[in-house]
């Protein structure tokens, strides 16, 4: 299995849900800065994704799809082209909250994630299986996936943003936390559901895969959840380093179970 297509896949999808992660805490004064930078590390993780299009593809995996310029004015393939709309609008909202008009920021910010979900989509589109509902939990797993990646990573980046500016209110750390459980808990289930009922899954995870598939569930679900249900403790007692510091372990956790995760769909074509 070729790295570079896996990391075509695991960037594009980190950058849509970092913005995504972002809307939680979008209108909020104590997450401006915050936002402001996120805008740029999504930019140069969409941009990196770009620049593996080609090298992703090779000669052997879709032959038939365009690369090069033409794949950045085509809607086949894996739609590169909307990885640059994507590093685009972060670049237009970035400015415009520079210029203090928010309300144009913000439109732009959700407008470029729906954007984003076209280049997931042209991910989930690459793995071996075409049928609509196949496209479609490759879709959906990998957005999850990319919420989640984005999600820790914000609440960690956040997290000092605390340790530089005493007095901020708590409340735009702690929604970061809650949005990390949600987006957990909602990727547990579809793991689940796809050893349920997706054909050969549960074959191959539960036997020459077995490996991968507990390295993918301890790091990817029962690690990050526990070190950010951790972080309520210490917000509690308004210890926000020690917050920060338990959320720079969930990413690191987060980024090797989500790696997993992408392998295993590159090569067998269902959503871990």
């Amino acid at each position: 299995m070729r790295l570079s297509l896996v990391f075509y896949a695991f960037l594009a999808r980190m950058a849509v849900g970092t913005l995504c992660a972002l809307l939680v805490v979008m209108r909020m004064r104590a997450a401006e800065r915050h936002v402001r930078f996120q805008l740029v590390l999504a930019l140069v993780l969409s941009s990196g994704a770009a620049a593996l299009y080609d090298a992703a593809l090779g000669d052997d995996v879709r032959p038939s799809w365009p690369r090069g310029w033409a794949a950045f004015a085509s809607s086949e393939g894996a739609m590169p082209w909307g990885l640059a709309l994507v590093g685009a609008g972060c670049l237009l909202a970035n400015l415009l909250w520079g210029t203090f008009r928010r309300t144009a920021a913000r439109v732009v910010l959700v407008a470029t994630c729906v954007v984003g979900l076209l280049p997931v989509l042209g991910t989930a589109r690459i793995a071996p299986g075409d049928a609509g509902w196949q496209v479609a939990g490759r879709t959906a797993g990998g957005l999850l996936g990319g919420c989640l990646m984005g999600g820790v990573n914000d609440a960690m980046i956040l997290g000092h943003f605390y340790l530089m500016i005493k007095g901020l209110p708590l409340e735009a750390l702690a929604r970061s936390g809650t949005w990390c459980v949600a987006v957990i808990v909602a990727r547990t289930v579809g793991f689940g559901l796809v050893l349920w009922l997706w054909p050969g899954a549960s074959d191959v995870l539960l036997g020459p895969e077995v490996i991968w598939c507990a390295w993918r569930v301890a790091f990817g679900f029962f690690g990050p959840l526990t070190l950010v249900w951790m972080t309520r403790d210490a917000l509690r007692y308004r210890h926000t380093q020690a917050a920060t510091g338990i959320l720079y372990t969930a990413i690191f956790f987060v980024l090797m179970g989500e790696l997993a995760a992408t392998w295993l769909e590159a090569r067998y074509g269902f959503p871990a």
